[in-house]
């Protein structure tokens, strides 16, 4: 999920009139007491919210790119939110095992992590800790050894950051000549043309990184004050054995953000996903939670997962988790900038999950991976 959500909530025409619409009814809702009437209910006692969060923002995250980032404020409003709403909020190995066995807590709910990044760390950590909430990170650990920014978001993010500018683009992408980036799906197809290149020279990680310098040198922003700011940055073996583990989960998102369709590939980017979780936490965590890059599922990656014992596996198909999910396919809700409050609210209660939604295309499979 590194540069673009696979479930983009870019609106017009219809989208916008249903989400306007749906706007509406949810704070009438609200408004007349169905909030609450379905908070206490029987119904949402089986059913078990598992939040999604990416990265806090630490300067101008959230304004580059509001569908990955949130500011701390947005996001401790959140945590707010659900402690005046009285929530449980269970770490989820132990929310998955009360909610199959039929016997979760009133008004339960998860949070989670995808990618590690530094943020969580110097940021999300520790308002989780403020309130007393559990949380999951589900880690993709090839950029938390290889300590440098990830590069396709980076990519994004030099780019936003000097749209003010002229680039003169010779000799870092595959055509050549000034371009002008204010417009920002000249800057998305800027950054698709620096992947692409990566990638059809098999770029090393290192390489990778030189480029970004290159980059960030041609639009007059110092590279090297951005590195040290940690952004975009993935935390290290030393952040994570910091983190306490009766209060941090640490999990599977592949090492290289990638689900190959080769099975001996796959096997291969979860098992040393899970080497280096166990490395970096001292031995104490034996990871068998899993959730997919960029949400990319398949069925031929459940009988992979179920033979290298992974206990649950989360999409970035919305909606609330109940016993009649596969556990290895479980539903959740992005939490985003353009979220209102109302709609953090009504995810929480259950009633939103009764809601029409727009229609979301996902990613199929591919051998590619995003990162490394």
């Amino acid at each position: 999920m590194f540069v673009e959500h696979v479930a983009s909530r870019r609106q017009s025409g219809r989208g916008l009139v249903l989400r306007t619409a749906k706007l509406i009814a949810l704070n009438s809702a609200r408004r007349l007491g169905a909030y609450r009437a379905v908070r206490e209910s029987e119904w949402r006692r089986d059913r078990l919210p598992i939040l999604c969060y990416h990265g806090i923002s630490s300067s101008d995250e959230h304004r580059w790119n509001p569908e990955l980032y949130i500011s701390p404020w947005l996001f401790e409003q959140r945590l707010v939110t659900i402690r005046d709403g009285g929530y449980n909020v269970l770490p989820l190995a132990k929310a998955l095992s009360l909610l199959y066995a039929s016997k979760l807590p009133p008004k339960s709910i998860c949070i989670t992590f995808d990618d590690g990044f530094f943020d969580f760390s110097a940021i999300a950590y520790p308002l989780l800790k403020k309130y007393g909430f559990p949380a999951t990170v589900y880690l993709t650990s090839f950029y938390s050894q290889f300590q440098r920014p990830v590069f396709d978001v980076m990519c994004s993010y030099l780019l936003w950051q000097g749209r003010e500018r002229t680039l003169d683009t010779t000799g870092i992408t595959s055509h050549g000549g000034s371009v002008q980036l204010a417009d920002a799906s000249v800057r998305q197809a800027l950054t698709n043309d620096l992947r692409w290149l990566a990638a059809r020279d098999n770029y090393s990680a290192a390489q990778k990184d030189d480029l970004l310098h290159r980059l960030a040198s041609r639009l007059g922003i110092d590279y090297a004050v951005l590195v040290a700011s940690r952004v975009l940055q993935i935390m290290s073996a030393a952040e994570i054995g910091l983190l306490d583990e009766q209060l941090i989960q640490i999990e599977l998102h592949t090492h290289r953000h990638r689900v190959p369709l080769n099975k001996e590939t796959f096997d291969r980017e979860i098992l040393a996903n899970r080497a280096y979780i166990r490395d970096a936490t001292a031995g104490l965590s034996w990871a068998t939670h899993f959730c997919y890059p960029s949400g990319v599922t398949s069925p031929a990656f459940l009988p992979w997962l179920d033979a290298l014992g992974i206990a649950s596996a989360t999409t970035c198909r919305p909606g609330m988790a109940d016993f009649t999910n596969d556990p290895l396919m479980l539903p959740r809700y992005l939490d985003t900038s353009s979220v209102s409050s109302v709609e953090f609210e009504g995810w929480l209660t259950g009633l939103a999950s009764k809601m029409p939604r727009r229609a979301i295309v996902y990613p199929e499979p591919t051998m590619s991976g995003v990162l490394a």
